[in-house]
């Protein structure tokens, strides 16, 4: 499975995403090293670590060891001036100050508030990229790059496998973002969520059809955008689904 060159897309949806890391540790034991790499929203911050080099384990124990941390609280409701700074200091602490220093190329989506369009961060300040691909529209600050306004690019691109399409021969997609049907739609809150989530599905059909191959752990329905908690659980579900996907893969390659 080393002899073609792979891209790895990675949606968006808070802590849904941590399935991602999951997929990760399949992607190891089946020996496959992403030569590129793009995500969306908590996509993009996990990306952005595969892409500076940390192994599965690493990048585990920076999650599980700061689960009550700013990493894991960055997209709870926050209009404040200073509330990108937890996700900021971590990101600092941990990969280089611009994206292109990353070992894999990362491409990161994040919607361009003030034009009104999708924007792929491909180089430049990678705090400032990322957390504008995280910000929320409502409940988080905007982040303002070269004069623009920035909000989470899942508005436009949650899943920007179409954006590596051409840079690798084949596409892994990780795509997370369901609508939970049993879900209460009963105050204007759930009605925002919900409105905001159906925009974000309409928004991967394209680049959904674009990946060679498709990682959808449904199971990720059953929880919360916002809850951290249930981190293990969650990177478990997305190994599973991985695991199923790359098996199946192998024996078609050998067939």
């Amino acid at each position: 499975m080393k002899d073609q060159s792979y891209g790895l897309a990675l949606s968006g949806d808070g802590a849904r995403s941590f399935a991602h890391i999951g997929v990760f540790k399949a992607l190891e034991e089946f020996d496959i090293q992403p030569e590129v790499i793009s995500g969306t929203s908590m996509g993009a911050v996990l990306g952005a670590f595969i892409a500076a080099g940390y192994t599965f384990s690493e990048l585990d124990k920076i999650i599980k060891n700061r689960s009550q941390s700013g990493l894991l609280k960055m997209v709870l409701p926050n209009l404040e001036v200073d509330s990108h700074e937890p996700i900021r200091k971590i990101l600092k602490d941990f990969l280089p100050e611009n994206i292109e220093d990353l070992k894999i190329p990362m491409h990161i989506s994040a919607t361009n508030l003030t034009l009104g369009k999708n924007v792929i961060f491909t180089n430049g300040n990678l705090a400032d990229a990322a957390i504008a691909s995280c910000s929320i529209p409502i409940t988080n600050k905007p982040i303002q790059i070269n004069g623009d306004y920035y909000v989470d690019g899942g508005l436009t691109k949650n899943l920007p496998a179409s954006t590596i399409r051409g840079k690798c021969e084949v596409l892994i997609g990780s795509q997370v973002n369901y609508i939970d049907k049993e879900a209460g739609i009963d105050s204007i809150s759930s009605v925002l969520e919900r409105s905001f989530r159906i925009g974000i599905n309409n928004s991967v059909k394209t680049d959904r059809a674009v990946c060679n191959l498709l990682i959808e752990p449904q199971e990720v329905e059953h929880f919360d955008t916002l809850n951290y908690r249930d981190s293990s659980k969650i990177i478990d579900i997305g190994y599973n689904a991985a695991h199923k996907v790359l098996k199946q893969y192998q024996e078609d390659l050998n067939y």
